[in-house]
């Protein structure tokens, strides 16, 4: 693919922006892992060898029991069949995740082993207790006091692991802990890493392609077409977005149904075609501004005279002359949608619950402030990931500044 030369220089002028070319490399990074999360935070097997064949039931269909031996019909327990298998030595064999965790899976893991501790945590105490009832110290003296005060933070240490959240534990590869609902943080951040992501990307081109268009229009028609789309667009502004956001959702969620029909979910889909009513407007005005000024130049008077008509000048024209300013904007819009969704996630107005979301994940955290873990883990991952966002958007505003590759006569 060959680039003009105004291109080129700006290509480079991005490379050499040291932090915004480190930032999209890590983004690119992340956003690959969060796309191939379920190879890598899932609770079925990447791989099983069972009597020489293989299965890969990460990534195939819901796989019987009794393909692998067992006496159920349903889907197995992989993590258990991975240790029944180790301990047959049978030659088969499972490869699971790196987390070997799901989306929505709770970790019933066994908590007998804190349960009996905190019985020898007593024992131990009541023994020392007894030792010194024995030496003169009755119930009210300083040493029986502060030894039921010890006795009360080692319970306290213990009892952290009898219930979820968890906190992180690498032995059982909750590197970041578990929530509430016993999933794994790390894979609860990258699996609604994706749904941000992705829900950032799909209102990036909904609104980009609607604004342009109409700010382009604007700019280049004028007259009756640009009035009215301006007192549309002060209309649409003055209208208060979270209110329609709340109302939207709850005519969605309590609509009538027939009988035996599942309500319907408010999710995904609602919120982007509610976000493309409003969030055209803003690279709007940029274009139409854009517009006006481009309109007059040579090149555009050019094309008229040979005979091009608005629609090929709207589009084959002044669209790639303004892909330089479009560009600088695309990355604050990206993280102004992401920083959207877990709002709305966390004040219960984003997607369904039980769906991975940085939203939930927050107001989790809020509410259990002893579980610090959830809430450094959400808030860390948001930090780093707008921090990265933001290094790319300052590197493209760079390359593109037209003062620094433009010349002016």
């Amino acid at each position: 693919m060959k680039f003009s030369p105004i291109t080129q220089k700006r290509i480079e002028r991005f490379r050499k922006h040291r932090r915004g070319m480190i930032s999209l490399v890590i983004l690119t990074i992340l956003v690959l892992i969060a796309i191939f999360a379920n190879l890598i935070f899932n609770n079925k097997a990447l791989i099983v060898k069972y009597e020489g064949s293989y299965y890969f039931p990460a990534i195939s269909k819901v796989r019987s029991g009794k393909e692998f031996g067992l006496p159920t019909d349903g889907e197995p327990s992989y993590k258990k069949l991975q240790k029944k298998f180790e301990s047959e030595k049978s030659g088969n064999w499972v490869m699971m995740p790196l987390i070997p965790y799901g989306d929505k899976e709770y970790d019933d893991y066994d908590k007998q082993p804190y349960i009996k501790k905190n019985a020898e945590i007593k024992a131990s105490f009541e023994a020392r207790e007894k030792a010194l009832n024995a030496q003169g110290f009755n119930e009210d003296s300083e040493e029986v006091t502060q030894l039921r005060l010890d006795l009360l933070d080692e319970l306290k240490e213990n009892d952290v692991w009898l219930s979820h959240p968890l906190p992180p534990d690498w032995s059982r590869k909750h590197i970041l802990g578990t929530d509430v609902g016993g999933r794994d943080i790390l894979g609860t951040i990258f699996y609604g890493f994706r749904i941000a992501f992705a829900f950032a990307m799909v209102l990036l081109f909904i609104n980009y392609t609607i604004g342009m268009t109409i700010g382009c229009l604007m700019g280049y028609l004028g007259g009756w077409f640009d009035l009215c789309f301006q007192r549309l667009i002060e209309i649409l502004s003055n209208i208060p977005f979270l209110y329609i956001v709340i109302i939207m959702a709850a005519a969605i969620m309590d609509s009538p149904v027939a009988e035996g029909e599942e309500k319907i979910k408010f999710g995904f889909w609602h919120l982007v075609g509610i976000f493309s009513i409003f969030g055209w407007m803003g690279i709007t005005w940029y274009v139409r501004t854009y517009t006006y000024r481009e309109k007059s130049r040579d090149y555009i008077n050019a094309a008229r005279a040979m005979g091009a008509g608005n629609m090929r000048i709207v589009f084959s024209h002044l669209v790639p002359n303004m892909m330089g300013l479009v560009v600088t904007f695309i990355p604050f819009a990206v993280s102004g949608s992401i920083v959207s969704l877990t709002s709305l996630d966390f004040l219960g107005y984003g997607l369904p619950k039980g769906d991975a979301s940085w939203g939930n994940l927050i107001k989790q955290g809020t509410e259990k402030w002893e579980s610090y873990w959830i809430v450094l883990s959400i808030v860390g991952a948001m930090v780093i990931v707008l921090f990265l966002i933001n290094s790319i958007g300052e590197a493209l505003r760079d390359a593109f500044d037209p003062k620094k590759i433009s010349t002016y006569e």
